[in-house]
């Protein structure tokens, strides 16, 4: 889900890494499903992405 929503806005994984400040490892780590952002980070994945929370959590 993610990597298709950053591919679609043309966003780079460091690019938003550095806006939400978290590692590169865990937004690379979100993209493959290894794990999941914490509903914060989603948060912040929302504010930055422009799109709503719902739209990154189902």
């Amino acid at each position: 889900m993610l990597k298709e929503l950053l591919r679609s806005k043309g966003v780079k994984q460091k690019w938003l890494a550095n806006k939400i400040g978290v590692s590169e490892v865990s937004v690379s780590n979100w993209v493959k499903g290894k794990s999941e952002p914490t509903l914060k980070n989603y948060q912040k994945i929302s504010e930055v992405l422009n799109i709503p929370l719902t739209e990154l959590t189902n």
